[in-house]
């Protein structure tokens, strides 16, 4: 994903001040160890946040390379591990986000789910959106029967502030079409929050 110039300078500008109010924290913000971190750490924000032109770019053409279906039962793409920003604090967020459709006409490839997820992940979004952008996807894009998104996240504004709950996880769950019925709902529960197993 490319970096924009303009925004990349508004960040730096931006963790330039911090650098300032950090200095007042009694911290000597001109030792070594802080040259150029405004510049890093700005650049380590937009690759938290992307710019929302590519991504939908990106998505589109992910969406357009589908193969034929031939396989109608549950497609399940689970514990894809991704990172997003919490858009209360911007602080990061830790995703373990699994996804599932039933295929009408199209499957996309495998490997696509993934960048899928990454891809729509990557902005200063609530999870409860993400979750059901991406079953929104899933089900109307690619004309499935149905989608199921499920989402655990570890969100820094709870896990290193505030309440410090580093052991708490905030789950969502969106479903569309045919996983609106309970037992198509209960089976990708029940697959994705199974104890990952060791292929290899």
């Amino acid at each position: 994903m490319e970096l924009d110039p303009k925004a990349l300078a508004l960040f730096t500008e931006g963790y330039d001040k911090i650098l300032e109010g950090i200095g007042l924290l009694g911290f000597d913000v001109h030792d070594e160890n802080f040259a150029d971190t405004a510049k890093r750490a700005a650049k380590g924000l937009h690759e938290l946040i992307h710019d929302q032109k590519q991504v939908r770019a990106d998505v589109d053409a992910l969406l357009a390379k589908t193969f034929p279906a031939k396989y109608t039962e549950m497609v399940i793409s689970k514990h894809n591990t991704c990172f997003g920003m919490c858009p209360h604090h911007l602080l990061p967020v830790i995703y373990r986000i699994s996804m599932a459709y039933i295929p009408t006409e199209k499957v996309l490839g495998l490997s696509k789910l993934s960048r899928l997820a990454r891809l729509i992940a990557r902005a200063p979004r609530l999870q409860e959106d993400l979750t059901h952008e991406l079953a929104d996807i899933l089900h109307e894009n690619l004309a499935s029967q149905g989608s199921a998104v499920y989402i655990e996240g570890l969100h820094m504004c709870m896990a290193a502030r505030g309440v410090g709950a580093h052991e708490a996880r905030l789950v969502t769950s969106g479903v569309r079409g045919v996983f609106l019925e309970l037992a198509t709902r209960e089976e990708f529960i029940k697959l994705v929050v199974a104890p990952p197993t060791t292929l290899v």
